[in-house]
Formats: C-alpha cells, structure tokens, sequence
C-alpha cells in the first residue's frame, strides 16, 4: 500500500509537471506570436514612414522649384515695370516736346 502510495504521488508529480509545461509552453508561444505581430505592425509602419518621408521629400523639392520660378517670374514682372516706367516716362518727355512745339508754333 506505501508502495502504491509513492506511485500515485510520482505519478501526481509527473501530471503536475507536464501541466505546468504545458502551460509554459502555451505562454511561450503566446509571447512569440505576439512578439512576432508587434514586429510585423512596427515594420509595416517603418515602411509606411520611409515612404510618407520620400513623398515630402519630393514635395519640397517641387515646392523649392516652384520657389525659384516664382522668384525668376517675380524679376521679369520687376523688369518689365521698370520697362514700363521708362516707356511712360519717354512717352511723357515726348508729349511736353509736342506741347512745346505746338506752344512755338503758334
């Protein structure tokens, strides 16, 4: 009876043993899975980021070009003016001579 009492506990033991493997087990792949998901989302999100990085850097340099257009049409727009101003200012040099001549003749 002693003897099959030492049994009974080695087998309990055993039981005990492989339960709490079991479960470790089950814990440890848990952990790896969600290990593995995390490090799935995390590198779809790097990539997601490297490529919203590559679109503005893009941007910026359509935006820096666009800049300096603005800047060359902004030159010709000041010199043109100046062109005009000139113009007006012949234009008005030419109507006081054609008044003054107009006043001499008569």
């Amino acid at each position: 009876m002693i003897e099959n009492d030492e049994i009974i506990q080695m087998l309990e033991k055993r039981v005990e043993t492989i339960s709490d493997d079991y479960w470790t087990k089950w814990i440890e792949d848990f952990r790896i899975q969600q290990e593995n998901e995390l490090k799935l989302e995390f590198e779809e999100a790097y990539k997601r980021l490297k490529e919203a990085n590559k679109r503005l850097e893009e941007a910026q340099k359509r935006l820096e070009k666009a800049n300096k257009r603005l800047e060359e049409a902004q030159k010709r727009l000041e010199e043109a003016n100046k062109k005009v101003q000139e113009a007006n200012k012949r234009a008005d040099e030419s109507d006081k001579l054609v008044d003054k001549m107009n006043q001499e003749m008569t």
